[in-house]
């Protein structure tokens, strides 16, 4: 099954390698053009003006567009993880007053979660803080890379810890046009540089009770972990799959790695079934965290290897610049799914020591 037109698939094709190496237009409009295909509505109920299914659906999807894409999967599942933890959040506001731009991609979800993983798991200090000042609460801080940061309309969630208080710190989404909220230029990326990267600064933002999205960080994202890092795998599973398919193309005078590509194949199974088992019961991998994170080390093994061998069939045409199957690309981007948050490393970290 399709999540897509052929029409926008053609166009993604058309467009894969400029919205991966180029900031501008067409990264820009991108978020959109995937919200016209009806992509943010899927794993939303129907009451909300989703068209329901579940996470399973959500990843599949992802897969689907990191074939093609993978900025336009790595955008997605930022966007697509902000819409899950404003479902989830105790607080209606965003639901009630941007929930029907975010489905459409008019609004930008921009996911900065990756500083409060860290600091869960005790690896780095929280880098917003909420300081009393003038009998009310400003921000300060600077979060250092922050996808969907688009020059218009994006909010972005994150956890932010109070200044001389003792109280735990709050999850908070804050919308691009607050006053003294900034925006850095892009990031210069080897890969994704169309997805809208860049650090935002607060200068003392007056905090807004309606931005609240959960008053305990730590209960809301162990509780909504499945389905942030459950999402991730899409990406994953997309580029893996269409490296294999590359190599399959060629095993009839590679037959050499055959074995290779069988076991990858295998491998990719059972990480897919047992993600999506985990996935499809409500609170398995909210009990059972560290199976989640072993899935999500095993599946960057597979990608690598997985482009390993498309090179290795493909052979020297693969690395000319005029090549049009796409493997530079891909390579690039594979490089980027051991270190986006949680990385393998912080995973590997927080199996070791717990």
């Amino acid at each position: 099954m399709s999540f897509f037109s052929d029409e926008f698939i053609r166009y993604l094709d058309q467009h894969a390698d400029i919205i991966d190496q180029e900031s501008g237009r067409y990264g820009d409009a991108l978020l959109e053009r995937i919200g016209a295909e009806g992509a943010f509505r899927v794993g939303v109920p129907e009451s909300l003006g989703g068209s329901g299914g579940g996470p399973q659906d959500v990843v599949e999807l992802l897969s689907e567009l990191a074939q093609h894409s993978l900025t336009a999967a790595f955008i997605s599942w930022g966007h697509r993880t902000f819409i899950d933890n404003i479902l989830h959040s105790a607080n209606p506001y965003y639901r009630d007053h941007y929930l029907d731009r975010l489905l459409t991609g008019d609004y930008a979800g921009a996911t900065a979660l990756s500083n409060a993983v860290k600091f869960l798991s005790e690896l780095e200090e929280l880098n917003v803080t909420i300081r009393k000042e003038e009998g009310g609460y400003k921000l300060y801080g600077r979060l250092p890379w922050v996808t969907n940061a688009r020059a218009r309309h994006f909010i972005t969630i994150f956890v932010a810890g109070f200044e001389g208080e003792d109280r735990p710190p709050l999850v908070l989404a804050v919308p691009s046009h607050a006053a003294n909220f900034h925006r850095s230029r892009d990031l210069e990326f080897v890969s994704l540089q169309g997805s809208n990267t860049a650090a935002l600064s607060f200068d003392g933002v007056d905090l807004d009770d309606n931005w609240l999205i959960a008053e305990d960080a730590e209960a809301f994202l162990k509780e909504n972990r499945p389905n942030f890092l459950g999402f991730q795998f899409g990406l994953a599973f997309g580029l893996a799959e269409k490296s294999l398919s590359e190599v399959a193309r060629h095993l009839d005078r590679r037959q050499v790695l055959e074995a290779e590509y069988e076991a990858n194949q295998i491998e990719l199974q059972r990480i897919t079934a047992e993600l999506y088992q985990g996935l499809e019961s409500s609170h398995y991998f909210v009990d059972h965290p560290r199976e989640l994170f072993q899935l999500r080390i095993d599946i960057v093994d597979v990608v690598a290897q997985s482009l390993l061998l498309e090179l290795q069939a493909g052979g020297g045409s693969a690395y000319f610049k005029a090549a049009e199957s796409g493997f530079i690309r891909r390579w690039n981007e594979g490089a980027f799914l051991p270190i986006v948050s949680p990385s393998a490393v912080q995973l590997r970290h927080i199996l070791q020591t717990t």
